[in-house]
């Protein structure tokens, strides 16, 4: 069977891409999740707009003296690399798409060549825009000659292109090599945690350097982003190559990184099902992965956010920090808990496994996690900020007994499989939809809110917001009948969900 050229595939793959996201629109998502989707777009486009429109009226409140181009040239580099790390949590690579047309008479060339060009249609390429063209015609424009203007434009388009790139490349290397992630992020934070608390700002006077010296014309500035652009691209390029051409060989199974272990036999179905659950996150990548990022935010990032010293004493801020420091792993591998169990979901409804003792399981496992995550940063908050070691205290309450049940009733309703052999990708969100997304929002709001509307009276706030997840906590036996009766009634509908091969 001959190849088609590029000149019939490119035209047949763009059609095809397109009717796939039509099918996704109108099936994946309700009428009701597509407009809230919806509604948040339109209105983070509108804040963009605004803000590059009239970004002096804001930049004024907290650089009185320092010109809107001065404050965004400095910001730049750290915009990005924000950016950067926004796109890794949720943009996808095209690995996965290109998968179901190896089979078909198609250039794997072309394959490559097709996504990779088609990744870049992307939200997160699209939105930066909406606030950099708008500021770059009401200030920019007004300095400089007209090819410095020309030149800081197209250096913004050329660092989200290779932020793009970048995030393809990084998440194609740490496919098997993950380990190198934590050791990059662990030693980012330290350099930014060292440039903060000694005052360097030597990422800001890079930038500030770097963009100024674009907006005076300097085309060696412009020609080393366009180097740094031109090398990731090539580089994410030849990454995907290789992945996709050792995609039908056999690859050797997975080491465990421990063979078993058992638990008294006095604690039952509920000490197997434990076990159980704690394997199942040991042995499978995916699900390690959340339990090693969970305790880097929870140490490194968290030494980051408590030396800024001032910067989180808004009541708000600090519920946030609460939250994530002892719940962030609830948040994360919690929204999945019964989808993790996907595979052998069936087995475990057709031998009987009594529901409530499913759901008991699960909740120790969350709550002790809370436990765990509290005693890691514990040390970090008594040495850095000592002031918000009550905080700490009360949000380890709360996430035990509040948090957790939140993120259960989310996961008692998740009917989409998780294939778990084949989910080894680095943060695979296989298994996620965008109510998992927008959950987190009535799961954050109500402490965050409840922190600042009694910012004057921290001691009240705490002291009720511990209280209610202590209450919680007491009636976890209550919880666990309820989320029992919701698996029951749900039971036909995840075990179609589970059985489906797409998800």
């Amino acid at each position: 069977m001959s190849l088609l050229s590029s000149q019939r595939t490119f035209p047949l793959l763009a059609r095809n891409q397109f009717r796939v996201s039509l099918r996704q629109m109108q099936f994946k998502q309700g009428w009701f999740m597509r407009i809230v989707i919806a509604v948040m777009m339109v209105y983070s486009a509108f804040i963009l707009l605004t803000l590059g429109f009239f970004f002096d009226r804001f930049s004024i409140q907290l650089w009185p003296n320092t010109t809107p181009v001065d404050v965004v040239n400095r910001s730049l580099l750290a915009g990005f690399v924000s950016l950067f790390f926004i796109r890794f949590l949720f943009q996808k690579t095209p690995r996965m798409k290109i998968t179901p047309y190896l089979h078909l008479p198609l250039q794997r060339r072309d394959l490559i060549l097709f996504f990779q060009s088609a990744s870049l249609m992307s939200i997160h390429n699209f939105y930066p825009l909406l606030f950099f063209i708008p500021f770059w015609m009401r200030y920019v424009a007004a300095e400089g000659p007209l090819s410095g203007h020309l030149m800081w434009i197209s250096a913004v388009c050329l660092l989200i292109v290779a932020s793009h790139f970048a995030n393809l490349l990084l998440r194609s290397t740490l496919r098997h090599r993950a380990g190198l992630f934590y050791i990059w992020l662990s030693l980012f934070i330290t350099l930014a945690f060292i440039d903060e608390t000694a005052g360097i700002g030597l990422q800001q006077r890079i930038s500030e350097f770097l963009f100024g010296s674009i907006l005076s014309g300097d085309f060696t500035s412009l020609a080393l982003l366009a180097s740094f652009m031109g090398f990731v691209v090539v580089a994410s390029t030849v990454s995907l190559f290789r992945s996709v051409k050792g995609m039908g060989e056999a690859s050797a199974p997975e080491q465990s990184l421990v063979r078993s272990f058992d638990v008294p036999e006095e604690w039952g179905v509920l000490g197997q099902l434990i076990r159980m659950e704690l394997l199942l996150m040991w042995r499978n990548r995916r699900p390690r992965h959340y339990l090693f990022v969970s305790l880097l935010f929870s140490t490194m990032y968290l030494i980051f956010m408590l030396s800024t010293g001032g910067s989180i004493s808004a009541a708000a801020f600090a519920a946030l920090l609460g939250l994530f420091a002892s719940g962030g792993f609830v948040l994360n591998y919690g929204q999945l808990m019964f989808g993790w169990d996907s595979t052998h979901y069936p087995a475990m409804v057709t031998r009987n496994v009594p529901f409530h003792e499913m759901v008991r399981a699960k909740l120790i496992v969350l709550q002790l996690s809370c436990l765990l995550l509290f005693l890691a940063s514990l040390p970090l908050f008594i040495w850095f900020r000592p002031d918000l070691v009550p905080l700490h205290f009360a949000f380890l309450f709360y996430n035990a007994g509040v948090t957790t049940i939140l993120i259960l009733e989310l996961a008692t309703r998740n009917s989409q499989r998780i294939d778990i052999a084949r989910s080894g990708g680095f943060f695979n969100y296989e298994g996620f939809s965008a109510k998992h997304w927008l959950w987190f929002i009535p799961t954050a709001l109500p402490p965050v809110l409840f922190m600042q509307v009694l910012s004057g009276s921290p001691r009240v706030a705490l002291v009720s917001l511990a209280g209610l997840g202590l209450v919680s906590i007491l009636f976890s036996r209550g919880w666990t009948r309820y989320f029992a009766r919701g698996l029951h009634h749900r039971k036909h509908s995840m075990l179609e969900g589970f059985s489906s091969r797409e998800s």
